[in-house]
């Protein structure tokens, strides 16, 4: 009954979140990878798909969809910006009223909330989506068990799809389903049952595994854990990122930190050892494998709370599972409302650079209809304005959108590029536009929506004389 009380409430979180999405659509939607996806969905008319993450088709289909349905600009782009949440959403109604999974409804609510700021406005990082489809597969494979083949085939694909839209997705999938299995109780399965899908987990990460150490991005971060070695382990404790996370659980992630501290309570109160050590070890394995992959770096917020978020799965089960249906019914759901309402306000308090950074990109637009420009490559560095746009790779599709959305014809476009990029496109011709990996022909370019300046050269200028 509390875990039902309180499982109720998470769509109304995930409501709230879809609001924001689109309150703050601009913020979401003119940073990096959003529009880059974005205007290569648009033009290219197909889905755009990257690093194999299948998965992420499930709300690229809405600005597909939009644009071959010619629907206004602001709607298609509004609608990606919502697609995140919609598909949450949808995915939460499912896990808590259709297979009444309340727990693992609960668990996701706090997975889309406890650790997030700045991450928010940065929606397009894969392992969400690939979140939002083990949360189906769990859902559907504990409630049909192995008593209708066709659906435990479908929870199996289900599985195989989320571990494959982005590798962080299997270490949540393999804690998951251990918890589950060392709790006893939880694990609706013989264990001949339990075997079975223990190895299809494993047989699916390690050929996601495989797949990632042999492909682009993601073997970057691989290489890096394979080289690493075990005398180097002191460098990792004593590293900014993990000083940085430690000390941000004291303050951002406070209500994270005291469901971790009372869910391993539980397990001692309940004497579960063997889980209690299961979760810590975990916690801290994770933890340190994240620390390992970015060394001494120190990624901005938004990236690495993304990195983050899995451990609120790690965490948090023990107090969903073991506390939470303690608790008192009304003393629970004012616990969460709690909870979600302050998360909401660390939330909307990191808007305010995206909302700046918009407001630059606005300003520069300005600037050049004033001057008459419409292609601009500005030089980098540019003191102030480098790190108040957090980063600038996106800015020759953010500032063709903005312009867009501004009503604009021709659209503006400008771009940041140092000594030898800027070298590098002294031969571009009048009919191409820069885009953030790519050159664009007037032909490749979907003319319903854009109509950028393909009969003026680029002109280099610098930030300060832009703006005078």
């Amino acid at each position: 009954m509390r875990l039902r009380s309180v499982a109720r409430l998470i769509p109304w979180a995930i409501v709230l979140l879809l609001a924001g999405a689109v309150i703050f659509y601009k913020e979401r939607m003119l940073f990096i990878d959003a529009p880059h996806i974005l205007f290569r969905i648009v033009n290219d008319g197909r889905l755009h798909i990257e690093e194999y993450r299948v998965g992420s088709f499930i709300t690229q289909l809405f600005p597909l969809l939009a644009s071959k349905l010619h629907l206004p600009f602001k709607l298609l782009v509004v609608l990606y910006s919502a697609s995140f949440y919609l598909f949450y959403l949808g995915v939460t109604l499912l896990v808590v009223y259709k297979f009444r999974n309340y727990a693992l409804g609960i668990l996701f609510g706090l997975y889309l909330t406890l650790l997030v700021s700045d991450t928010y406005y940065w929606p397009n990082n894969e392992v969400h989506q690939g979140i939002g489809w083990l949360m189906l597969a769990f859902a559907i494979c504990l409630n049909a068990g192995y008593n209708n083949r066709a659906v435990f085939l479908l929870s199996i694909g289900l599985f195989a799809m989320a571990i494959w839209t982005h590798p962080l997705v299997m270490f949540v999938a393999i804690f998951l389903w251990l918890f589950v299995v060392l709790s006893g109780y939880l694990c609706p399965f013989s264990w001949t049952q339990t075997i079975v899908l223990t190895v299809a987990l494993l047989v699916l990460s390690v050929l996601k595994y495989y797949q990632s150490s042999h492909h682009g991005y993601d073997n970057t971060k691989i290489e890096t854990v394979h080289g690493f070695e075990l005398q180097n382990l002191k460098n990792v404790l004593t590293s900014p990122m993990l000083h940085s996370f430690l000390k941000n659980c004291l303050s951002n992630y406070w209500l994270f930190t005291l469901l971790f501290a009372a869910g391993l309570s539980a397990l001692v109160w309940s004497k579960r050892y063997i889980l209690f050590l299961f979760t810590l070890l975990y916690a801290i394995g994770y933890l340190l494998l994240v620390c390992i992959v970015f060394g001494d770096a120190t990624p901005n917020r938004f990236h690495i709370e993304s990195e983050y978020m899995p451990l609120t799965f790690i965490c948090c089960a023990p107090f969903v599972y073991f506390l939470l249906p303690r608790l008192n019914t009304k003393a629970a759901f004012v616990l969460f409302a709690l909870i979600f309402g302050v998360q909401a306000g660390y939330i909307y308090g990191a808007s305010k650079p995206f909302t700046a950074r918009v407001a630059i990109l606005d300003a520069a637009n300005n600037k050049m209809k004033e001057k008459s420009l419409t292609k601009v490559i500005i030089p980098e560095p540019v003191a102030g304005i480098d790190s108040a746009l957090i980063t600038n790779w996106g800015a020759p599709v953010e500032s063709i959108i903005l312009s867009k959305l501004k009503g604009e014809t021709p659209q503006r476009t400008f771009i940041f590029g140092d000594a030898a990029f800027i070298a590098s496109m002294a031969d571009v011709g009048r009919d191409t536009l820069i885009g953030c990996w790519q050159l664009w022909r007037a032909k490749e370019i979907n003319s319903f929506y854009f109509q950028p300046d393909m009969n003026a050269k680029y002109v280099v200028m610098s930030y300060s004389d832009l703006m005078k």
